[in-house]
């Protein structure tokens, strides 16, 4: 069986799993473009048995979403992160909120997920010199990935953001302006406005 067959498989099973837990979940499709070392890293994992990643939408009893700002970056995103091998998703969106905000949250539901197609692309110089993207490599096939946001309760912890990697955490009342992917503009905040 090929790469793009057991990934989309493995994605699918899991996608399966979650109806199964956590009745409906929506699904968004992606395509994401890397250069060859990224790709490889990403068919290592898969071949290491991990799906993708996951996070939480965190809110607390006053209706405020904990939100986490990456180092340069002026976007803002749920708390979340890399699967490892062995970890269920639900661990993994765990561990990453916990890692990344100090905060300990109760997993209630899936809010979203996002089947991923990775390609790999080769950099290309255009006549003029500049550089711009090129075609998908034939001998880097795609794999499919998981990204899962659930849906989470504050349980406890200090908000606190992991050195070296969040520049900052916040609860949120109201929507940031900037947000790291499209998607978060949907997402609920239940503090009244």
């Amino acid at each position: 069986m090929t790469i793009p067959e057991r990934s989309r498989r493995r994605v699918e099973s899991a996608l399966d799993r979650l109806r199964r837990e956590y009745d409906a979940v929506e699904v968004v499709e992606k395509t994401w473009k890397h250069p060859p070392a990224a790709y490889d890293r990403v068919r290592e994992r898969f071949e290491a048995g991990t799906l993708g990643g996951a996070g939480i939408w965190t809110t607390d009893d006053d209706g405020r979403v904990l939100l986490v700002r990456h180092e340069d970056e002026s976007a803002w995103s749920d708390p979340g992160g890399k699967q490892e091998p062995g970890e269920t998703l639900e661990d993994a969106a765990r561990r990453e909120t916990r890692e990344e905000t100090g905060v300990e949250a109760e997993i209630t539901g899936v809010r979203q997920a996002h089947r991923i197609e990775i390609r790999s692309i080769e950099n290309q110089r255009a006549d003029d010199g500049a550089e711009q993207r090129g075609n998908t490599r034939p001998d880097r096939p795609p794999v499919h990935r998981l990204i899962v946001i659930f849906d989470g309760e504050y349980v406890s912890g200090e908000v606190r953001p992991r050195e070296g990697e969040i520049a900052e955490v916040r609860w949120w009342r109201e929507r940031p302006k900037e947000l790291l992917y499209p998607e978060l503009a949907g997402f609920p905040i239940p503090a009244p406005e």
